[in-house]
């Protein structure tokens, strides 16, 4: 048995914008430090667009761990 955590599309509306590609109005904010890593390694990135609406980076782990994404695959059987 896989569980699998669905969401709803983050529409445009809902995360960060960039209009002019340019970034300008955008803002990064590391926000928790530490784990497996030096204090300087940030281990959540905070980006705010110039609307004050913001997402939160965080790196993929595996058993606490943090990898490198080696891609997706599709499953046919996660298929609702």
């Amino acid at each position: 048995m896989k569980l699998v955590h669905k969401f709803a599309e983050m529409t445009p509306d809902k995360r960060p914008q960039d209009p002019h590609l340019d970034g300008a109005g955008l803002r990064f904010e590391t926000t928790e430090h530490g784990g497996e890593y030096p204090d300087t390694m940030p281990q959540a990135i905070k980006l705010i667009d110039a609307e004050g609406r913001s997402s939160i980076y965080v790196p993929i782990t595996q058993n606490g761990k943090v990898v490198d994404s080696q891609g997706y695959s599709f499953d046919p059987e996660d298929v609702i």
